[in-house]
């Protein structure tokens, strides 16, 4: 049995490139994806070609389907990924104001029992900073940022890969 990051074939290896050049497109690595589709795609187009008994329309054709389907998947990733960002940062903010509050109330029994008991004037709040957090609900799907939807577009590679058809 083989890695889960060895390809076991030329097809799943372009594919594996294709998802990677989109991985790195949406997480904001413009250049890292360049440097995929420049360097590693033409080289797995070319092992890939070599594979296939398809004539150059159908290459082109399936080379096309293939990029459409990982971008695509590379979308959805990021959708779901936002979304479980946002919840998943309402959820730390929830328990982050419960143990503040909770550190706050045993702080407040442990100056009262060192005064005495007597009530001990409170400090000035100064308006500047914003010291006082009101609550905050728990944000609902439609108030989480969109995903960014960047994705590859396969008109930016497509004269690459009529090249590397042209080659062979």
């Amino acid at each position: 049995m083989s890695s889960p990051s060895t390809p076991v074939s030329p097809l799943e290896a372009l594919k594996a490139g294709f998802r990677r050049a989109c991985v790195r497109r949406l997480v904001g690595d413009e250049a890292g994806a360049i440097d995929v589709l420049k360097n590693e795609i033409p080289k797995l187009v070319v092992g890939w070609a070599k594979t296939t008994s398809l004539d150059a329309a159908e290459k082109k054709g399936k080379l096309k389907e293939m990029f459409d389907d990982e971008s695509g998947r590379a979308d959805e990733l990021a959708t779901a990924f936002d979304l479980f960002a946002g919840r998943f940062e309402a959820r730390v903010a929830e328990l982050v104001r419960k143990e503040l509050g909770d550190v706050t109330n045993r702080l407040e029994q442990i100056v009262e029992a060192m005064s005495g008991g007597t009530p001990v004037e409170p400090l000035p709040q100064e308006s500047e900073g914003g010291s006082e957090v009101e609550p905050v609900e728990a944000e609902e799907e439609e108030d989480l940022d969109p995903p960014k939807g960047i994705g590859l577009r396969f008109d930016e590679i497509e004269e690459m890969i009529d090249q590397v058809l042209s080659d062979d």
